[in-house]
This record gives C-alpha cells, sequence and structure tokens, in this order.
C-alpha cells in the first residue's frame, strides 16, 4: 500500500504485478484479495502454480485415496488450510502472461524456443521458472546452473515479444537489458519493493520509463546470494 501511495494510482492506471503474491509475506490472503477486488492484473507465479498443482492433487487424493505427492512448506500449508473454493478459482484464473502494446508480462522470462501463443504444460512450467538457459537455449535447472557456462534467459531473447516485465528472480537493484526489465527486489529479504512505471506502450520503442520503490523489512531469511544487475 505504500508503494501504490507513492506511485499515486489513479483510476484509469493499468496496475500489473508479475506474480509471487502468496507465501512471500505474512499477508499472502490479504494481498491476494486486494488484487482481486481492486483489478490489479496478477501474473501467476511458480509460488501461485505451487499451490493450484498441490490442490489439484488434494482433490484426487480425496476422491481416489491416492497419495498427495507434492509437499508443501508449513507456511504454505497453512495458506492453503486457510483459503476459500473461492480464492483457489482466483489462483486458477491467473494469466501465465499479458501483453499490453509493446510490452509483455511474465513472472520468470521467455525461452527462444517459447511460443506464448502455443504453450504447452512444459513450456507454461518454464515461463514461470527460467533464470538461465544453456548454449543452445535450453532450460537449466537452477540447482544445476552455473553462471560462468550459462546465459541469463534475457541474454538471448530477441524481442519478438516486445520488452519484457518480469520477476523471480530477485536482484539487488532493478535488471535492465536490452529487451527486458526485472523488477524483483527482494522485498521478502529486506531490500527493496520496485515498479516500473510506462507512460506510453504503443510506440515501437520505449522512449521512457521509470522506477519507484520503497524499502522494506526482512520478512525471509536469504538462501542464496544475489545477482547484481546491469547498470
Amino acid at each position: 500500500m505504500a508503494l501504490r501511495n507513492r506511485l499515486d494510482v489513479q483510476g484509469d492506471d493499468r496496475e500489473i504485478c508479475v506474480g509471487d503474491i502468496i507465501a512471500k509475506g505474512p499477508k499472502s490472503l490479504e494481498v491476494l484479495r486486494f488484487c482481486k477486488e481492486n483489478a490489479v492484473t496478477v501474473i501467476r507465479g511458480n509460488h501461485e502454480d505451487k499451490i493450484l498443482r498441490y490442490h489439484r492433487h488434494e482433490r484426487e487424493r480425496l476422491r481416489t485415496g491416492k497419495h498427495n505427492p507434492m509437499k508443501l512448506e508449513d507456511e504454505e500449508l497453512v495458506l492453503y488450510e486457510r483459503m476459500t473454493d473461492e480464492d483457489i478459482s482466483y489462483l486458477a484464473s491467473l494469466p501465465l502472461f499479458v501483453r499490453v502494446g509493446i510490452l509483455t508480462v511474465v513472472h520468470a522470462g521467455i525461452l527462444p524456443g517459447t511460443s506464448l501463443d502455443h504453450l504447452d504444460k512444459r513450456a507454461a512450467a518454464q515461463i514461470m521458472r527460467v533464470r538461465y538457459l544453456d548454449y543452445e537455449g535450453n532450460f537449466v535447472h537452477l540447482g544445476a546452473s552455473d553462471p560462468a557456462r550459462h546465459f541469463w534467459w534475457s541474454d538471448l531473447y530477441d524481442g519478438r515479444y516486445g520488452y519484457v516485465v518480469y520477476g523471480h528472480q530477485p536482484f539487488l537493484r532493478p535488471r535492465v537489458d536490452r529487451w527486458s526489465f526485472g523488477i524483483d527486489t527482494g522485498a521478502v529479504y529486506g531490500n527493496r519493493l520496485s515498479a516500473i512505471v510506462f507512460d506510453y506502450t504503443n510506440e515501437p520503442l520505449i522512449e521512457s520509463y521509470r522506477f519507484v520503490d520503497i524499502a522494506v523489512p526482512e520478512y525471509a531469511k536469504k538462501r542464496r546470494g544475489w545477482i547484481v544487475a546491469d547498470s
């Protein structure tokens, strides 16, 4: 709310969240319901997707008695048990990407061989989770990634879906590449909560943009080192 107040959001503005609005702080349900009630467009992130996949398996378990193969962390399980059917339906309605003029908003990124208009299950999972790619442009799992041998996904992105705004990977400061903007600045880890503002999105090139951010308290311990964004 402090960031929105600083942005001075107006009724004709369009707000888009890059995803992971749940299991990222102490007020997940309040954030989810605020976005729903105030017409904030939310992109489905891997955290939302994890809850949805768990829910599908849990329904199958209750129907057939089959074991639910997915495990939630304690915080996630408490969150899930507090969610209503309406909350779950809202999560299920979240898009995997949104295009607005020359902008495309996704949670994590776009692989070289990905067609956003023909996403299968595997490709959908990857645009919610991609960070690094190998030299052939293939998805590299986080645990196997090596910055000395692998490419950040935006290094191989050719701009075919315009400028991409994404989250997923926390940077010390927003990352700006030729065709993309990474705006996750690790709010949950006590760094900053960042927004990027575009005044016009229907021109062939972006002529101006600005970042607006606020400092936030630490809600979680960071498990991996920071990636320092490009200047």
